[in-house]
């Protein structure tokens, strides 16, 4: 009876709001991981295209989360029903960056696809035996933003604080990633709301989560949990004058709130209601969540107003009460199409996070808030299986936990490359908590040596596409063989299975972007998929085509993918053959990067490692990289690079060390020289004097001789005369 409920609320809400409906069968993808149960994956159909969504387990209920009501003499009732709070996830879509993904699966998937600007809610279809689900595309701006007024949040007692939120230097994010805290929110819904979201506690509870898991899904940036402490329902009357300004309104709340004994010291008091118009949309007094007296807010549903919408309203009332201030002016850096803190972001739909600013205006907040009793370290869910960083325990799929509030340093990988030739890697700037936003190679960029293109980070190639189903070895079939099996418009060989046209025939232009049609050097390809498989011989190839049985219509993993080639310069879009020029490629690799590295998806060089960006022109960096990326690189901060005195003391000792060795070297030379000379001078003189005094020496001698002579001549007698 319940099923039938939901499904006709459901019915009737879609039909109202006039939005086209889409019916899907959701495929679970089984884990490659035995026994893993906080993870889960499917494959569903939005619009006419497939997607598949990876889920992580999430809780957002405590374990003494109690509903309080009232009976009819107004006496107060305290109930702690059974929720099943384990079948809550949130998680993103596989190659749409920046997406989100809420969803509970208790019965069914219900919950919330949100792509860059666009969302879409699902709901199981009633009774229906196939696991079919309602898919429909939630209004945007027109539908929402007319019904809302215009004013931001809160009027004039908003505004008080407006000012002190002006755009300022910007701090170290420290105390954001020093431990993920948490914010537990006690829920008052009227009896408009009550009756509005279903009449019945149960339907409402599940409603009620749904919007925390989405406030919480906003937050989950800013390392902040939001979780569902107790709801308050006033089924009957409301328990004090709810008309009126927003201001008053909030007056009248605060001095209900503190007269209330069941509210516990950390929750944080939301009062939600519904009108079909109002004055205002929600009021809350800036920057006082953790004042006990001052704390809370109230908001207002309107009709036509989606869950999502609300959300956002919700998300930015908590925010506000945290001193954020709204983006608007601010030269805010959004990683999203839009942002929380922006004031139209009400009316805009699509996933959503906080900006700079706001993490910035956090992290003033818990700076002068470091006691705050309402934004509390993360108390671990019993059921939890998800470590918590920073809290000194080593729990499951940690290594270690030293409980350090200390930033990664820069340049540490955050985010590998998830395709090694079409994604790219993103690293830590050094100051704050966050890895950038994920990037990847231009959509269109030739990859698996020009048999594919990459297409939103992966290397769509049939070759690859073969090898991932079959195993090393194969690959991708020759023309032949597509002619031969794709033109039989049969579950084997088509362009696709439409749910009520069925197999789509395969024009001779378009064969391969039909069936993926491999070959196999041995007889029977190796596969873990379930299903029929057919050969054909087709000259001297041997040609496989294969049929998963058991897989909806829509979502035959076996139909070629997006992105890959189907001839030179063409390109398969939704099994059809384009030319290559609707990928929107406009990359000169050898121009704009000089050959040094690759353009991203935001059209900016990612240069090879060794090469500098932005231009890759100068060579340098180990990592290589982009703007985008986040490293930190001197050559990119200043063309004359800052040395520390340490740094200079050592360059001037080398650099002198460098000049010294030489013109000793030169003055040794010149010594050893002069040495050498000097010695050879003196030689010649001693040679010369040697030479000198021996002639000298021989003529005294001859003197000497004579006079002897002429001595003893002189004594001789004279003979006689005779």
């Amino acid at each position: 009876m319940e099923l039938l409920l939901v499904m006709l609320l459901a019915m009737l809400a879609v039909l109202h709001s006039q939005v086209p409906l889409h019916i899907t069968v959701p495929q679970r993808v089984l884990s490659n991981t035995t026994g893993e149960t906080d993870t889960q994956s499917y494959i569903l159909s939005v619009e006419g295209r497939l997607y598949t969504i990876h889920l992580k387990q999430q809780f957002f209920l405590p374990a003494d989360f109690s509903i309080y009501t009232y009976n009819k003499t107004g006496s107060l009732r305290s109930d702690s029903p059974y929720i099943k709070g384990d079948c809550y996830y949130r998680g993103y879509i596989e190659g749409i960056p920046g997406s989100a993904v809420t969803l509970s699966t208790c019965m069914g998937l219900r919950g919330l696809l949100q792509f860059h600007n666009a969302s879409y809610g699902i709901e199981p279809l009633g009774s229906s035996p196939s696991f079919q689900h309602v898919v429909y595309p939630l209004g945007s701006g027109a539908a929402a933003g007319a019904l809302l007024p215009h004013d931001h949040p809160g009027g004039s007692r908003d505004a008080l604080a407006a000012d002190s939120s002006s755009d300022k230097a910007q701090p170290a994010l420290k105390l954001l990633s020093k431990h993920r805290r948490e914010v537990l929110l006690h829920v008052i819904l009227d009896k408009n709301l009550y009756r509005h979201l279903g009449d019945d506690k149960y339907i409402m509870t599940r409603k009620v989560i749904q919007l925390i898991s989405f406030i919480d899904s906003m937050f989950s940036a800013l390392n902040v949990t939001v979780r569902l402490s107790s709801l308050d329902v006033w089924k009957t009357k409301s328990k004090f004058q709810t008309t009126g300004s927003g201001e008053m309104v909030l007056l009248r709340f605060l001095n209900w709130k503190r007269r209330r004994a069941i509210l516990r010291p950390y929750e944080v008091p939301f009062l939600l209601m519904y009108r079909d118009q109002a004055d205002f949309v929600g009021v809350t007094t800036p920057g006082t969540l953790c004042l006990y007296d001052e704390s809370g807010a109230v908001a207002v549903l309107q009709r036509a107003v989606t869950l999502e919408s609300f959300s956002v309203l919700l998300a930015q009332l908590l925010g506000r009460s945290m001193g954020m201030g709204f983006d608007d002016g601010r030269g805010c850096h959004c990683p999203t199409y839009s942002c929380v803190m922006e004031s139209a972001a009400i009316r805009i739909g699509g996933a959503k996070t906080f900006s700079s600013c706001s993490a910035a205006d956090l992290e003033q907040f818990l700076s002068h808030n470091r006691e705050c009793t309402f934004l509390r370290p993360l108390q671990a869910h019993p059921d939890s299986k998800v470590a918590i960083c920073g809290n000194g325990l080593v729990e499951q799929d940690e290594e270690c936990d030293c409980g350090s509030d200390a930033f990664k340093a820069a340049n540490t990988l955050c985010r590998p490359a998830a395709d090694a030739q079409c994604d790219l890697p993103e690293f830590c700037n050094g100051s704050s908590a966050f890895c950038p936003p994920d990037v990847y190679v231009q959509d269109g960029h030739s990859c698996e040596h020009n048999t594919g293109y990459c297409y939103h980070g992966q290397c769509q190639s049939a070759e690859l596409q073969c090898q991932q189903f079959y195993g090393r070895g194969a690959k991708n079939a020759p023309l032949a063989c597509y002619e031969e099996i794709n033109s039989h418009q049969d579950r084997f060989g088509n362009c696709g299975n439409r749910l009520l046209d069925g197999y789509q025939p395969c024009s001779w232009l378009n064969l391969g972007c039909g069936k993926l049609i491999c070959t196999y050097p041995n007889r029977v390809p190796f596969t873990k998929l379930k299903g029929a498989m057919i050969y054909a011989q087709v000259q001297e190839h041997l040609c496989v085509s294969f049929d998963v049985m058991d897989a909806p219509p829509e979502a035959d993993p076996f139909l070629v993918k997006d992105g890959t080639k189907c001839g030179p310069g063409k390109v398969c879009m939704n099994g059809t053959c384009h030319p290559h020029s609707v990928l929107n490629y406009d990359c000169n690799v050898e121009k704009k990067c000089h050959g040094h590295g690759v353009c991203n998806n935001k059209k900016n060089c990612h240069c090879h490692p060794g090469w500098n960006p932005p231009h890759c022109r100068i060579q340098g960096s180990a990592l290589g990289g982009s703007i985008d990326s986040g490293q930190r690189l001197r050559e990119m901060e200043s063309h004359s690079p800052k040395v520390s005195p340490k740094d200079m003391l050592k360059n001037a000792l080398l650099l002198s060390f460098c000049l010294l060795i030489p013109i000793l070297i030169c003055i040794v030379i010149l010594v050893m020289k002069w040495n050498r000379l000097m010695r050879r001078c003196a030689r010649r003189e001693m040679e010369a004097a040697d030479s000198t005094g021996g002639e000298i020496s021989s003529i005294g001698s001859n003197e000497s001789s004579g006079s002897s002579q002429s001595s003893r001549a002189g004594m001789e007698p004279e003979p006689e005369r005779g």
